[in-house]
């Protein structure tokens, strides 16, 4: 069962409950397990606080809680963004002559919705700044807000342009997560945290580029909403994504660094630079890999422990089952377990 290193990408369990915590305080527990239910998410995992979720939990679980408050934003703002809000925002960007003259429609039309925030666009040393302003001093901060606009900003500017638009940096108004590490895949670039506002920089040149999309093609981004806006960077422009790609492909090797240079045509210090530079580090990366590889075949194959061991490039079933729980907090069997109870 081969999976490419971004159909293989989990994410934590962060975004779990950050989800389903506007669906339980407004309609309980038992509407969030009707929630997780229908999103196919085994009720354990809210246990686990190490758990991973898959690509495809995520997207199921994001659509079944929008649909279950009718917001497209998951209760995280002064007020609810109705469903079909995204679509009317969407349309509204069509006929824009550049992606510059987009986000500022993005922006003045978020304003017309938020009470708690506003949108902020600046230009200034050839980059652009989208911001998140508070309307009154010490507004609370949710983090998955906050992290949901940027990747929203982040992945409508690259769709409208067809491929990834560079980003400069992300701040974030919050402390370093615990789950930190997630945030090298979902916003390639530099990310800083404790900042005076959560902003988001792009290359100047990049938003002065003229784009040209078609309905047809906006139907069908907004089909697979929310997919292609949050995986939208998973592609070849950060350090982290490229070495995940290689060592994906050569995952019958052994996988070092030195070796990954040489795949790479770089130096090793070159690439120690540029991981530290995106929050992660070789090993980092590495087991981030094997976990996520993990996490899915045992989600969804019969795979034995002993055998995707060897798969990965453990030595031995032990040596694997050491690292697998220090990853999720579970061993191999009790995940494969958790994973399927309810089929």
């Amino acid at each position: 069962m081969k999976l490419s290193w971004q159909s293989a990408l989990t994410v934590s369990s962060h975004f779990l409950h950050g989800m389903l915590h506007c669906v339980r305080t407004r309609h309980g527990a038992k509407v969030a397990a009707q929630v997780l239910a229908s999103a196919a998410i085994p009720h354990s995992l809210l246990d686990q606080p190490d758990a991973r979720l898959t690509r495809q939990q995520y997207v199921a679980l994001y659509r079944t809680v929008a649909a279950s408050l009718d917001d497209e934003m998951l209760g995280l703002w002064s007020r609810p963004i109705r469903t079909g809000t995204l679509k009317y925002l969407m349309l509204s960007l069509l006929d824009a002559p550049t992606v510059l003259v987009a986000l500022n429609r993005f922006v003045r039309f978020w304003n017309l919705l938020l009470d708690d925030y506003r949108l902020q666009i600046s230009t200034k040393n050839n980059l652009v700044r989208l911001a998140l302003v508070e309307r009154t001093a010490g507004t609370h901060v949710t983090p998955l807000g906050h992290e949901l606009m940027m990747k929203l900003i982040h992945g409508i500017a690259s769709w409208l342009l067809g491929r990834e638009i560079i980003l400069h940096a992300v701040e974030f108004r919050f402390a370093r997560p615990r789950h930190v590490e997630d945030y090298a895949f979902l916003y390639p670039g530099e990310v800083r945290f404790d900042a005076g506002m959560t902003s988001i920089y792009f290359a100047y040149q990049d938003c002065a580029g003229a784009f040209k999309r078609e309905k047809h093609e906006l139907w069908a981004f907004l089909k697979r909403a929310p997919e292609d806006w949050t995986f939208s960077t998973l592609q070849r422009a950060s350090m982290a994504a490229r070495t995940r790609e290689y060592l994906e492909q050569n995952m019958a090797q052994r996988l070092t660094i030195q070796g990954l240079a040489q795949g790479l045509h770089t130096s090793v210090r070159t690439i120690n630079r540029r991981l530290a530079g995106e929050g992660t580090h070789f090993q980092s990366v590495k087991d981030g890999l094997r976990r996520d590889i993990a996490v899915h075949r045992l989600t969804n194959s019969n795979t034995s422990v002993a055998a995707l061991a060897f798969d990965l490039g453990f030595s031995d079933a032990t040596g694997f089952c050491r690292a697998f729980k220090h990853w999720t907090g579970s061993s191999p069997s009790d995940y494969r377990k958790g994973s399927r109870q309810g089929e």
